[in-house]
């Protein structure tokens, strides 16, 4: 069983041959002061310079993603929806994952609204499907039409901040909606990649992907230093 404090620390010290599920374990069981105790040592090797895992970057979701550690059956990143007072919630494209994964919201507002593909037009909403295939860590990706597919609502997951986390296989698909009141973040811990290529859906109306590729947006470090010291705020005050 690994057992460690320091939920980076459980990633990076654990055996080459540790499994996802006894990481995952270990991260679900992960508590407040485990948290804080990560990302106050993330804050001081970013401010010295040091990147633990490659620079962060603007998904093209709209939230700065940050990989805080990586191992052979497992990646532990930070998810971070800047403030924006004023803007409506942000909902996410519907889209799958290539890897199973799980997130601890550790501040802010969002839920997740789970979908599913359905050859019935009746039960549920039209959207292109698109095929994304990400490259150098998903800095940008080659993207493929799939036609148009009908989606259905099956279920949705409230969340409320550092109580219990949030679960999903590589097969379900999901929209994240996000408040923008507030900074919202999220630690994620993912599995193995299960596949190749993940799914992302458009409404009809919507603009395609142009060129068919997609990119992320760099973060300038002093945006990524104030980004992180709001998520420990939320974790130790």
């Amino acid at each position: 069983m690994v057992n460690l404090n320091d939920v980076q620390a459980l990633v990076e010290a654990a055996p080459t041959g540790a499994t996802y599920a006894e990481l995952h374990e270990a991260f679900v069981r992960s508590t407040r002061s485990d948290i804080a105790e990560s990302l106050v040592r993330l804050a001081a090797n970013l401010r010295a310079g040091r990147y633990p895992a490659g620079r962060p970057y603007r998904h093209v979701n709209g939230f700065t993603k940050m990989v805080m550690v990586e191992h052979p059956s497992a990646r532990l990143t930070l998810h971070i929806w800047p403030a924006e007072r004023g803007a409506p919630d942000d909902v996410s494209r519907p889209h799958d994952h290539r890897y199973a994964f799980s997130s601890i919201l550790l501040g802010g507002r969002q839920q997740f609204v789970e979908l599913e593909e359905t050859v019935d037009v009746r039960l549920g909403e039209p959207w292109r499907s698109f095929e994304y295939r990400p490259y150098r860590k998903g800095l940008f990706a080659a993207v493929t039409p799939r036609g148009v597919i009908t989606c259905r609502e099956i279920a949705v997951a409230p969340r409320i901040p550092l109580a219990g986390h949030y679960t999903a296989t590589s097969a379900i698909v999901h929209q994240a909606i996000t408040g923008r009141d507030e900074t919202c973040v999220t630690l994620v811990m993912r599995g193995p990649r299960e596949r190749r290529t993940s799914k992302v859906y458009y409404r009809p109306q919507e603009p395609a992907p142009r060129g068919r590729l997609q990119f992320g947006r760099r973060v300038e470090h002093e945006e990524v230093m104030r980004q992180v010291d709001e998520a420990i705020a939320f974790v130790t005050t």
